[in-house]
């Protein structure tokens, strides 16, 4: 399967009200930034909108510029890359998505971590386990938290999602999709939402011995980044993400699978 995806573009003048419209509506975590003529300029995220937004004081969300946003730390690919190769430079450098260019540097597709996730699901199984990836003592929130805290939870780790327990039980996930839904009242500090009015309830959970290539496809299915681990009693164990899967695919165990699985079809 393809690891490239259409890409989705706003302009360095549009506002940040018009691109957090477009992230909610195609459901889409990063965008492009580019030029009139197609050039990539940067990228923004849902992290970096809600960042900007909790700092921007009394301006409105169609008064603010995406170039005021947007980080300027892109890279950029061609349209022949390997999904291991991919998968290597999103790790090693640190990027949320890859921006695939043509020769002469025009914009053709972009390569974010759910389309490698998937691409895991679709072809790697029973080499590796949910335990093997998953991040240990995931950050949690009580139900009964402010929105405020759960952000702050956020910046402060560079993390995307929050596992929302009560009473020691999970009940829920909240993540910045969830938060970008409340832009406009992000930055009144004196509202207070509680986590369990944005939060997401859980209905998925894996169990830490699960194949990976469960969760992989689990997550595309059900259209998620991220999903708590439990233990054989039911304990929260860790938080598997889309992140956590790309590493999978940088290991040695997968590039071994994917040529013995390239040599196995093509003599038969």
């Amino acid at each position: 399967m393809g690891i490239i995806r259409e890409p989705i573009i706003v302009r360095p003048h549009d506002s940040l009200l018009h691109t957090i419209k477009i992230m909610t509506m195609e459901y889409v975590p990063k965008l492009i930034v580019g030029d009139e003529n197609g050039n990539p300029l940067g990228v923004v995220t849902q992290k970096d909108v809600l960042k900007f937004i909790s700092k921007m004081g009394s301006r409105e969300l169609d008064s603010v510029y995406v170039s005021e946003v947007m980080r300027k730390d892109i890279v950029t690919v061609t349209s022949d890359i390997e999904p291991l190769e991919a998968a290597q430079i999103m790790i090693e450098k640190k990027q949320p998505m890859l921006i695939v260019t043509s020769d002469s540097g025009r914009i053709l597709g972009m390569i974010i971590k759910s389309d490698l996730s998937q691409y895991y699901g679709s072809l790697i199984r029973g080499i590796q386990k949910i335990s093997e990836y998953m991040t240990k003592n995931p950050i949690i929130i009580n139900e009964n938290s402010s929105m405020h805290e759960a952000l702050n939870l956020i910046f402060s780790n560079d993390i995307s999602r929050l596992i929302v327990v009560s009473d020691g039980k999970i009940v829920g996930t909240i993540t910045t999709t969830d938060l970008l839904y409340l832009a406009p009242v992000l930055k009144m500090k004196e509202v207070n939402v509680k986590v369990k009015e944005v939060m997401t309830p859980t209905i998925v959970i894996v169990d830490e011995y699960e194949d990976l290539n469960y969760a992989a496809r689990l997550m595309a299915n059900r259209k998620v980044k991220g999903l708590p681990v439990v233990g054989v009693s039911g304990e929260l164990k860790g938080i598997l993400t889309t992140t956590d899967i790309v590493r999978a695919l940088t290991d040695e165990k997968t590039r071994k699978y994917l040529l013995e699985l390239k040599l196995y079809t093509t003599t038969f």
